[in-house]
């Protein structure tokens, strides 16, 4: 017992003196954290339209508040400037704008000297003017008191003084109950699964499963090169094939560990089970890979082999491992080679 724990540690003071085990400890925890704090990205049916309102009147502002925080396939969002809209109209941002000028409300009386509302679009399509009547009907009750307010001055029937006054109260309880326009919310509806927040899809559990393996097969490197060494030279060959596990077990944990702590970070959904079963395995399979190495026929450097082959095995297991690549786009016979790459299983 006392051998197997002063060779471990000697193999464990060696792996931990790879500067890859520290670089691919690294990346795990960066891909973590940039998972973890990616903001969401807005993706939304729902069509921007910008409101420029030049008009000082209380009414145009709440028709205007209004219209910002509605409910509608329309999102209707104030903008301070004209610039500001054809900078958003530039950027795609937008592509319909309204503009509402001076003295709107004020003039509002007469539909003849009423300044005109200024529809811009870059849209050669029929949704500007469905945006239109949303607008509208959000004026028409403010436009609809000043006209007949404008009708009753100018008849010739005698009212008392304060019949603006009174008119108006009528008319304000009249449409606040009037149902000619119901509003209905869109929460807790179908239109609620057009809006998503999608963020960027950073595939830490994969790039882990990759990892652990390039660590077990560094772990199976370092044997081929103590190998080459004649560092075994005086051990059986059941002690040294026995530090051959070992050699790709020290490279594995320190992998493992950081990928499960980057696990967490990332609030990935994984199997504590499946990561420990996973990390016996490609020990196992690179020991296997190692020890075959070893037994190669030839006075070569079997190290030599293994490295010149192993850069194109990783970046195989990297394109058939399903780190970046879904292997659903793949063809059957694709995703059957994939079964002969660790990864593909992670």
């Amino acid at each position: 017992m006392k051998l197997f724990l002063n060779r471990l540690y000697v193999c464990a003071k060696r792996s931990l003196k790879n500067p890859y085990v520290y670089g691919m400890a690294a990346i795990i925890i960066i891909l973590a954290f940039l998972s973890a704090f990616m903001p969401a990205k807005e993706s939304s049916a729902y069509i921007p339209v910008a409101i420029l309102n030049l008009d000082d009147s209380e009414e145009t502002s709440k028709a205007v508040d209004e219209l910002c925080e509605m409910g509608s396939i329309f999102n209707f969002y104030e903008v301070e400037t004209e610039d500001s809209m054809y900078a958003d109209m530039a950027r795609g941002a937008c592509n319909t704008g309204f503009i509402l000028p001076e003295d709107m409300m004020a003039k509002s009386g007469s539909m003849r000297t009423v300044p005109d509302i200024r529809v811009i679009t870059t849209a050669s399509s029929t949704l500007p003017l469905m945006s239109s009547e949303e607008v509208f009907m959000k004026l028409f009750p403010y436009f609809a008191q000043h006209i007949l307010e404008d009708t009753v001055r100018r008849s010739d029937v005698s009212f008392p003084d304060n019949y603006e006054t009174s008119m108006r109260r009528i008319f304000t309880a009249y449409m606040e109950g009037s149902e000619i326009y119901r509003l209905e919310s869109l929460e807790n509806t179908e239109y609620n699964d057009i809006t998503n927040y999608d963020k960027l899809i950073i595939p830490v559990y994969k790039f882990a499963g990759f990892f652990i393996w390039m660590a077990a097969l560094l772990g199976a490197f370092s044997y081929l090169s103590d190998s080459d060494n004649k560092l075994y030279l005086r051990m059986s060959r059941v002690s040294s094939m026995f530090m051959g596990l070992i050699l790709s077990f020290v490279h594995v944990l320190p992998v493992a560990l950081i990928s499960i702590i980057g696990f967490l970070i990332a609030d990935v959904d994984f199997s504590l089970s499946h990561v420990l079963i996973y990390c016996v395995v490609v020990i196992l399979l690179s020991f296997v890979i190692a020890v075959i190495f070893s037994v190669l026929p030839g006075q070569g450097r079997k190290s030599k082999v293994f490295s010149s082959v192993l850069p194109t095995y990783l970046i195989l297991s990297f394109l058939f491992g399903g780190v970046l690549i879904n292997l659903s786009v793949y063809s059957p016979l694709l995703r059957t080679v994939s079964m002969l790459f660790p990864p593909y299983f992670f």
